[in-house]
């Protein structure tokens, strides 16, 4: 069962669409701000307008959980907390692209037992979260559920790849030459920000997300929640003098929020 009732996740729902139109007017008015963090990572008045807005409504809905916000003062945290990216891919939110989302993850004991992502425009609007018997649901940003396309299928004739923009051919082929050498010539790659990649696996569109590069733990806790709600995995990936290394789950609540790389699929990839 879900760590919340029906009544709880529609609020939860609520929450994100509300902080979606927040970015969306933001975006479509062109009227925010763009600065520069510490790390030399952008972020936007919009970023923090959402973020102060998700941290108030979650607060006042749910007073006995602490929410830890990227935008925020990042501190030493209870066994249970909420992990909120309010604009993930702020690069792409200030392009104009509709690639951006917002997530909303629910850490306990170190492991996500609830997760959400929104991303108000990207392909007409798309949500992703769990009801209360922790089935996956789908909707477009008019509620309007629609089903996952998996494929269970064993035989596929082409390997289907999702990635970020960054990511290096080179890489890729190291990857497929380690793990899957009889699709090295078989393989499609299709590159996206932020976490709408994971609507990717969910949805069936893609067998496997390689993501070469550290990440922090707002940016995928609500996607590794919704891939394990279908029996997939996001696992840490490592590199060393004898290829990659696929290590175990990822675990959350680390110091600095930090994660290694990782890739997922669901099935047999």
């Amino acid at each position: 069962m879900s760590y919340f009732n029906e009544a709880q996740i529609e609020k939860i729902v609520e929450i994100a669409f509300e902080a979606g139109e927040i970015a969306v007017r933001a975006q479509n008015s062109g009227d925010f701000k763009v600065m520069t963090k510490p790390d030399n990572s952008k972020v936007t008045s919009a970023d923090i307008e959402v973020s102060k807005f998700i941290h108030q409504k979650l607060t006042n809905n749910f007073p006995e959980i602490e929410v830890v916000c990227e935008e925020g003062n990042l501190r030493e945290v209870n066994d249970i907390f909420w992990l909120v990216d309010p604009i993930d891919g702020t690069s792409s939110f200030i392009q104009g692209s509709s690639e951006f989302a917002l997530n909303i993850a629910l850490i306990k004991d170190k492991k996500v037992v609830f997760g959400l992502i929104y991303a108000p425009l990207f392909e007409n609007g798309k949500i992703a979260f769990s009801d209360s018997n922790n089935n996956l649901v789908l909707q477009d940003r008019h509620k309007k559920t629609y089903t996952s396309f998996f494929d269970h299928s064993e035989s596929k004739k082409i390997l289907k790849i999702i990635t970020s923009a960054r990511t290096k051919d080179c890489d890729i082929e190291k990857y497929l030459n380690q793990f899957y050498p009889d699709y090295i010539n078989n393989f499609a790659v299709e590159r996206l920000s932020s976490a709408v990649k994971f609507f990717r696996i969910i949805e069936g569109k893609a067998d496997l997300y390689l993501h070469f590069r550290p990440s922090m733990e707002w940016d995928i806790a609500s996607g590794q929640f919704l891939v394990e709600l279908m029996g997939g995995k996001v696992k840490k990936l490592s590199f060393n003098e004898n290829g990659f290394e696929i290590g175990e789950e990822m675990l959350y609540k680390k110091i600095d929020f930090i994660n290694k790389s990782f890739v997922s699929f669901i099935g047999d990839f």
